[in-house]
């Protein structure tokens, strides 16, 4: 296992600075105490929405990617083609939102980076990281972002099929922004990190793909890796990491309000789900994140079956959930530095 630990720096920041930077969780929090003393209990004992929507009014709040020293979210060198549709089978049609590097011509052979945004699977948008995949392009990759269908109002599988749908529009049309679809990443953040989990079992593990019901839509050789932020990846355990408002993500995704007493609950967990054939896999979380002892489980899962993860985890840096987004940080940079060398190698291995 390539461990990557890492202490803080001294970044000069001020308190507040620091609490800005750490919105998140704090309004994530939120959540919970407006759900506990705003909304009657019975009403919440019954439905979901009542903290959906205060929820959705959280995540809506602020930029999901800030600009940082070295790292501007803006640039000119990419292109952009927004609001692909893609038919998808047995779930509501898709949208891609598709960057590339504007010198790109089709057939220019660029790998291709599939990404799943986060938002508790109930918010959340391409827009929102939009500044992160025009990163990605930048540095010479073809980067497509899934608008995948939010719950309570369409539930689990849909966002795995069509996350699966994107790749096979991929493999399929990847050639026309100048991308190789024989050389693919998926990567996500949050609940996005967990859906992107679940593909990546999905395309190399025959056992979950039956039990789903769903074809794998890359070869044996086309998926290289998997990007894997501050996720949710053990649905046995994840209850104790006291993550906010960790019942109304999941109430919302599975239909059920007891979440660990949904039928297929251990679909979820990549932990369960992974194989020797698992592709090769950067996991990155805060020391400060709830979800931290779940990157920890799942790269031990991963370890155990033989499979190339790497990892950037921290000590006494009090990072909370998706530092890597905020680029004034030395530590978002130093992930991001860690996630285009991953890139770099798991695409050109073999290539």
């Amino acid at each position: 296992m390539d461990t990557v630990d890492r202490a803080a720096g001294d970044d000069g920041a001020t308190g507040p600075s620091r609490r800005r930077r750490r919105w998140r969780v704090a309004a994530i929090a939120a959540v919970v105490l407006a759900v506990a003393v705003g909304v009657p209990l019975l009403v919440y004992q019954v439905s979901v929405q009542p903290g959906v929507a205060i929820a959705r009014g959280v995540f809506e709040r602020g930029d999901a990617v800030i600009a940082g020293p070295g790292v501007p979210i803006e640039r000119d060198t990419v292109s952009t083609h927004l609001a692909i549709p893609v038919p998808v089978d047995g779930a509501p049609d898709a949208r891609l939102d598709v960057y590339a590097p504007r010198d790109a011509e089709a057939g220019a052979d660029l790998p291709v980076v599939l990404w799943i945004h986060g938002g508790g699977f109930i918010s959340g948008s391409p827009a929102a990281l939009a500044g992160y995949t025009t990163v990605l392009a930048d540095a010479g990759y073809v980067v497509a972002s899934l608008e995948y269908s939010l719950a309570p109002e369409v539930r689990y599988p849909a966002p795995v099929l069509q996350a699966e749908a994107a790749l096979t529009y991929l493999r399929e049309n990847a050639a026309t922004y100048g991308g190789d679809a024989s050389r693919v990443v998926v990567g996500g953040d949050s609940a996005g990190a967990q859906i992107a989990s679940q593909v990546a079992a999905v395309e190399t593990s025959p056992a979950l793909a039956d039990e789903m019901g769903v074809t794998p839509a890359l070869g044996p050789d086309e998926l290289r890796g998997a990007i894997l932020f501050c996720g949710l990846y053990d649905m046995d355990t994840v209850g104790s990491t006291g993550f906010p408002g960790l019942r109304t993500f999941l109430w919302s995704y599975t239909g059920h309000r007891d979440w660990w007493m949904f039928p297929a609950i251990d679909q979820l967990s990549t932990t369960q789900q992974v194989t020797g054939a698992y592709p090769a896999t950067l996991l990155a979380v805060g020391d400060a994140d709830p979800f931290e002892p779940q990157a920890q489980e799942l790269a031990a899962a991963l370890d155990g079956s033989d499979v190339d993860v790497s990892t950037v985890f921290w000590e006494d840096a009090g990072l909370g959930h998706e530092y890597q987004f905020d680029f004034r940080r030395p530590e978002a940079r130093e992930t991001l530095d860690a996630t285009l060398a991953f890139l770099t190698r798991v695409t050109e291995e073999g290539s």
